[in-house]
């Protein structure tokens, strides 16, 4: 039953958002969480301890209390840096929320008109590519028209839907936060030119379809500043090691210290090198648009 529920986490994990530009990503990792679906929960015991988290970024130079790591998977790409992630952990309540969430609409479904959405407020969306269910927050109302856009708040991609499409929360459901984290690579800095936008995405997505190691830094807003691992490979100093991507010098080193450090010895190895944004030199992201060396 525990392997059943895991491929089907993983199968609306991927449908959530067929929408979006990051469906074949999504897709390729549908295919290796099904492979791996037999080892993931099966007698699944926690064996990561989380520990206290850093909730903001201090300007002080006090040394802080190692962060807490956790074993994630990656639900929604923004960009080579932004991205939303589910705790491993929470995968089997989750699936038994959804079931029961999608129990209760169908037995008793919304009346047409009955749902007057409000920005901000949560509710229950249906996802026009296979037709479920998901929980979701209001971001927008159009005027005019019967439209919404949501943001789906346990997988952390956005749609518009039509509000005959959408009902209200009981708090049942809406008190229990939502799975998915919005989350930043600690102080990396994405290409703005195109091409290597979509170079540096591509290579986020070729690590990013297994289990990954999430280490919180901080905080950016209502993002968590992180470091993520993927078997045993720091994402943002892989990156930053191939010239795909630069990162914002921190003041606190007693704080950030061993961070920078690594990202310098990793992004001084891609101008060495003349990797990718680099092949033509010792360019940054400023000096690239200045003297017309942008790819």
């Amino acid at each position: 039953q525990m392997l059943t529920q895991t491929k089907q986490w993983y199968q609306r994990r991927v449908a959530i958002t067929a929408g979006g530009k990051y469906f074949d990503h999504l897709s390729r990792a549908e295919a290796d969480a099904k492979a791996d679906g037999k080892r993931m929960w099966k007698d699944y015991v926690e064996t990561v301890v989380e520990k206290e988290e850093l909730t903001e970024i201090s300007d002080s130079n006090k040394a802080e209390s190692t962060p807490a790591l956790k074993e994630v998977v990656v639900t929604h790409l923004e960009d080579c840096s932004k991205l939303w992630v589910q705790k491993c952990a929470d995968g089997p309540g989750l699936i038994s929320l959804m079931n029961q969430m999608r129990a209760d609409l169908i037995s008793d479904p919304p009346l047409a008109g009955s749902f007057t959405p409000r920005n901000g407020m949560l509710c229950a969306a249906i996802f026009s590519e296979d037709s479920n269910w998901y929980r979701a927050k209001v971001l927008k109302v159009h005027k005019d028209s019967d439209l919404i856009d949501v943001l789906f708040i346990d997988y952390g991609n956005q749609a518009t839907v039509s509000s005959t499409g959408a009902a209200q929360l009981t708090p049942q459901f809406s008190s229990v936060p939502g799975a998915a984290a919005e989350c930043q690579l600690a102080f990396i800095v994405p290409p703005e030119d195109e091409d290597w936008k979509e170079e540096s995405l591509r290579e986020v997505q070729m690590l990013t379809q297994t289990k990954l190691v999430m280490t919180v830094v901080g905080k950016n807003g209502s993002a968590d500043l992180v470091s993520l691992t993927s078997n045993g490979t720091d994402i943002a100093t892989h990156l930053l090691s191939n010239g795909l991507v630069e990162y914002e010098k921190q003041r606190n080193r007693n704080k950030y210290g061993a961070l920078m450090s690594t990202y310098e010895t990793a992004m001084a190895e891609a101008r060495k090198n003349r990797r990718n944004r680099f092949q033509y030199g010792d360019f940054t992201q400023d000096d690239a648009k200045e003297f017309g060396y942008a790819k």
